[in-house]
């Protein structure tokens, strides 16, 4: 005598590739989750129009000239001498190279013989003005130049995804923001999504990286003491259940929708998948605060007007979509595996003397 294995008839005995419609309406009545029929409304909330760009203030103001000489500059000062004590060691050309001469934060200099210059605020030619004048008590016939070789008292910091991170000292070349970037070369895949984060005076202003280059009053001119920040945050939505590929599907363009996201999965599994039975759970930066119970957006693939609501609903980094079986599916299984184990008890009848 053969003994069949009993079967349970039941769709939920058996596994299935997430919760059904009728699980999110049991865990809606319970408080669980807040599930909510998504409208064109709740579409046009998730949409985000971008960071508000820069103060009109800083759009309009000029760069620096670059001409006045700052505490922490490098300086390189050539001294011409006749006629003098000698006091000096002269190249081949007679002159004498002191280079790397620092600013201290006095705004002074230090010369060999010569002493302490003030030279801070001071243009070059000013500065070299100031050095003549105790220079020439050693020297009857003499002359100076006065050169900035590194502008340290105008530097800006570059932080965030750059290959190049760090100070940048500000140039006549080297003023506005996109010439920065050039120089600390951001590292993010993605343009279209990475912002810029300009710090000042206790202040913050975010552009996108692609609406600088097509903004052109957003190339701000930078000030000494500017904090620059680049991030590139392309994030990813979980799509879960019966899609083409369930997994993690990269955010790739601003306000990336449902309907993106479903197609990048590649779309609804059609031997699986109740089209009827689309949900949104909001878990990334545009949910509810950890304490809260998730909102769950719901969408009917069945109807175009709910295409078009998801076509429309942005999902951020982190949210789920969760597509359903068709309690058709469940049933498939079920008869499938009763049509195995049938066709087991044959094979087993038949086999028995």
């Amino acid at each position: 005598m053969v003994l069949l294995p009993v079967v349970a008839l039941g769709g939920c005995a058996l596994p299935r590739s997430g919760p059904s419609a009728r699980d999110f309406a049991r865990a809606d009545a319970d408080r669980s989750i807040q599930l909510i029929e998504a409208t064109m409304a709740d579409a046009a909330a998730t949409r985000q129009a971008g960071p508000a760009g820069f103060d009109p203030a800083w759009r309009l103001e000029a760069a620096a000239t670059f001409s006045a000489i700052g505490v922490g500059d490098q300086l390189t000062v050539v001294l011409f001498e006749r006629d003098g004590l000698n006091v000096f060691a002269a190249g081949p050309d007679g002159s004498s190279r002191f280079e790397g001469v620092a600013v201290d934060a006095a705004g002074m200099i230090q010369l060999p013989y010569i002493g302490r210059v003030h030279v801070a605020g001071l243009t070059p030619i000013e500065a070299r003005a100031a050095i003549l004048r105790p220079l020439r008590r050693l020297a009857l016939s003499s002359d100076v130049t006065v050169v900035v070789t590194d502008r340290r008292s105008e530097t800006v910091t570059v932080q965030g995804d750059v290959s190049k991170p760090g100070p940048v000292s500000l140039s006549q070349q080297l003023s506005r923001l996109s010439a920065i970037l050039g120089v600390a070369a951001p590292t993010t895949a993605n343009i279209e999504l990475a912002t810029v984060t300009v710090r000042r005076d206790g202040r913050n202003a975010t552009v996108r990286l692609s609406d600088l280059y097509d903004v052109p009053q957003d190339d701000i001119a930078l000030k000494g003491g500017d904090m620059v920040i680049v991030r590139s945050a392309p994030g990813a939505v979980n799509v879960l259940g019966a899609a083409g590929v369930q997994g993690r599907v990269r955010i790739t363009k601003r306000n990336y929708s449902v309907v993106d996201a479903v197609g990048d999965a590649r779309g609804l599994n059609d031997s699986l998948a109740s089209p009827a039975s689309v949900y949104v759970m909001q878990l990334g930066a545009g949910g509810n605060a950890p304490a809260a119970n998730p909102r769950v957006y719901h969408f009917d693939f069945r109807n175009p007007a709910q295409i078009a609501v998801a076509a429309a609903f942005a999902v951020q980094d982190g949210d789920a979509i969760l597509i359903s079986n068709a309690p058709f599916a469940q049933s498939h299984k079920v008869l499938s595996t009763f049509s195995g184990v049938l066709t087991t008890a044959r094979s087993a009848t038949a086999l028995t003397p």
